[in-house]
């Protein structure tokens, strides 16, 4: 999962589409250039990535229960997260990371 974590809901929006994107390119580029289909599956713009749990965006509250609900829906015991993708600012990911910490890793494990 891509993961950003805003201080609002609008404000991690705003930061993962356009780093999205950025990957998106980034990915697609190898494959254009040798003339290859892309994956199937694979979103060709945020929102889609969005509604696929690809990437997952906002607030730490928002953002845990969508995790925990996937983790639920899978019955998995582990999560792996993609922090920094794209052109996403290097303190948008440490806010992140220590907003999983903090807010989503620390709730989790007093549950």
């Amino acid at each position: 999962r891509m993961v950003v974590i805003g201080r609002s809901e609008t404000d991690a929006y705003l930061l993962a589409a356009p780093a999205y994107e950025r990957w998106l390119n980034s990915f697609k580029f190898l494959y254009e250039l040798n003339a290859i289909s892309t994956p199937p599956n694979l979103p060709l713009n945020f929102d889609a990535a969005i509604e696929s749990e690809l990437c997952v965006v906002g607030t730490a509250d928002s953002v845990r229960k969508a995790l925990l609900d996937q983790l639920e829906e899978a019955g998995a015991n582990y999560l792996l997260c993609q922090l920094a993708f794209g052109d996403l600012p290097l303190d948008a990911s440490l806010y992140t990371a220590s907003a999983i910490r903090s807010e989503i890793m620390a709730r989790v494990a007093a549950s």
